[in-house]
């Protein structure tokens, strides 16, 4: 095994020992047996509701994405890519990234669309652009949406050290990224400077971009719509202004790469913040694994999409 791939593997480990003493810490104070019996409780229809949602966040998405794509392809093919990406991307985190997956089959796609005798070098620059971007776009938008509320955000955030770090961010990640595109840095080093060809594809698109980063918010606010519907049919006592302050900061603290999927750092970070809402712990334990568990529910229609696209491939060798 060569270094690139021993480290792959010693982080995949790290992740999941990471992810796994979370997951030990927070049951072991909580208490398992508390969450599961209000797990129990949840009313079915609300958990209905909340996978409903999650698949028309996908499909919300999947329009996004199509935005960045430069051909015009079938927004149902592309719906089922995306059902497959999360799929691979909740149940086989660290091992095959849901990403990876869209960019291998969008890039099929692009070929099969090209007419006969064009070239077929650039598919692949195409879809891992727009999976970059339809990725990148969706974290603008996230930080968007936590510095639009941050005004809501001042009186449940007072004390801790969220109140200056979330703007403290945000203003760092403008910056970072205008000092990069402006001045190229770390052109020299391969990752980077795909980066930038990547960027270079859609800079002058600015219409796109503007409806890209629309329909991103939209998407974060059925995410927000989810959650504050899964608390009712836990019968939990959580304004809707909550949620909608929480939810952001929490998804930004589980995109921090010290886990598998962020769990552990998610479920971490709701008992964290609805406890300053007086929220009992395993109440919001409770909400966050019963979200996490709509989301796997509607992915597993990515699985039979994934399995019906390989069986059409059988079929035609």
């Amino acid at each position: 095994m060569d270094r690139s791939k021993l480290t792959k593997v010693l982080f995949l480990i790290l992740k999941i020992l990471v992810s796994g003493g979370l997951i030990y810490f927070l049951f072991s104070r909580i208490g398992l047996s508390d969450v599961l019996s209000n797990i129990s409780k949840i009313n079915p229809l609300y958990f209905i509701v909340a996978v409903a949602i999650y698949l028309s966040q996908l499909f919300i998405s999947t329009n996004r994405w199509s935005l960045l794509i430069e051909r015009p392809l079938s927004l149902k093919r592309l719906y089922s890519l995306y059902l497959i990406g999360s799929f691979f991307g909740i149940f086989l985190p660290g091992i095959v990234g849901g990403d990876t997956v869209k960019a291998y089959y969008l890039n099929k796609m692009l070929k099969s669309s090209l007419p006969n005798g064009e070239a077929q070098g650039s598919t692949l620059v195409t879809a891992i652009a727009s999976v970059f971007m339809d990725r990148y776009l969706g974290f603008v938008a996230m930080l968007i949406m936590v510095i639009a509320v941050y005004p809501f955000s001042v009186m449940y955030l007072k004390g801790t050290v969220f109140i200056w770090l979330l703007p403290l961010l945000f203003a760092m990640f403008i910056i970072v990224s205008y000092l990069m595109l402006q001045f190229r840095i770390g052109q020299r080093f391969g990752f980077i400077a795909n980066l930038y060809g990547y960027f270079s594809l859609y800079i002058g698109k600015k219409a796109v971009i503007l409806k890209t980063l629309l329909l991103s918010v939209l998407t974060q606010t059925a995410g927000i719509t989810a959650v504050y519907i899964l608390s009712m049919g836990l019968s939990m006592d959580v304004p809707f202004i909550t949620v909608l302050v929480f939810l952001p900061i929490i998804i930004l603290v589980s995109f921090i790469p010290i886990s598998i999927a962020g769990i552990g750092l998610r479920e971490g970070a709701f008992v964290f913040f609805f406890s300053i809402i007086s929220v009992p712990s395993e109440q919001s334990l409770t909400l966050s694994i019963i979200w996490f568990l709509s989301t796997c529910a509607a992915s597993i229609l990515g699985l039979v999409e994934y399995l019906r696209i390989r069986g059409d491939e059988k079929t035609t060798i």
